[in-house]
């Protein structure tokens, strides 16, 4: 006797989720040409920086979200340098219409609901190179620099789905001292904290304990400037 075949709506959500999550990552690293003043991203992924879930028979391949950013010299938000397109316009399968602000917590709160004027696009499979043009009026001070990473479904034994939802490991946050307006500058971007599990605010939960694979998911992130 022949074994009973899938449901037809079983086969199109194993499709459907197939088809939303792998199209987090595509082979397309956002570069652009840009002159002038300008900010450079450059993200080295690390182990855990392509993940995969299991559902059914398959084990889905995905991505994080990502977003950079600028804080003025008195700490307060100042312009987005790179967001991943997710991040940017919110669209998320199966979401509320507000999006998934856990996703990115820190920077969903401090851009406080405005657009995302910054270079955006999927999350890179590989090396992330990118340029965004800093502000003609930008005065020259040394400015904060942040970036927010984080990959759904990350889970390890402090942070179950019982726990943190869709989430895992909550957003990861970097940042870094770069001075503006006095020529070529560099820095790297360490972490410094975690984002709210269910992004119920932008707080920053200063040091790392209890992230695993959250910190694996990159080798390296240098912001840069020049003029």
């Amino acid at each position: 006797m022949m074994s009973r075949p899938l449901s037809v709506l079983t086969v199109a959500c194993a499709i459907t989720i197939v088809s939303v999550l792998s199209s987090c990552a595509p082979p397309r690293n956002p570069a652009h040409a840009v002159t002038g003043k300008r900010f450079e991203l450059d993200l080295v992924p690390g182990a855990a920086f392509r993940q995969s879930t299991g559902f059914l028979f398959f084990r889905i391949p995905h991505t994080p979200q990502i977003a950079c950013w600028v804080e003025t010299p008195q700490g307060a938000y100042g312009e987005t340098i790179y967001v991943t397109a997710k991040g940017a316009t919110r669209h998320w399968f199966g979401a509320p219409a507000a999006g998934r602000p856990e996703a990115l917590p820190v920077w969903s709160h401090a851009r406080q609901g405005g657009t995302a004027d910054a270079v955006s696009g999927a999350t890179p499979a590989g090396t992330l190179r990118v340029e965004a043009a800093a502000p003609a009026a930008l005065p020259a001070g040394t400015y904060t620099v942040k970036l927010e990473i984080n990959a759904s479904f990350d889970y390890n034994q402090r942070y179950t789905p019982s726990n943190s939802g869709v989430n895992g490991q909550p957003s990861l946050v970097y940042a870094g001292r770069l001075a503006v307006g006095a020529g070529e500058s560099a820095a790297d971007l360490e972490p410094v904290g975690t984002g709210s599990v269910d992004g119920s605010d932008g707080g920053i939960t200063a040091g790392t304990e209890g992230l695993t694979t959250a910190l694996q998911m990159l080798q390296s992130a240098r912001i840069l400037y020049h003029e």
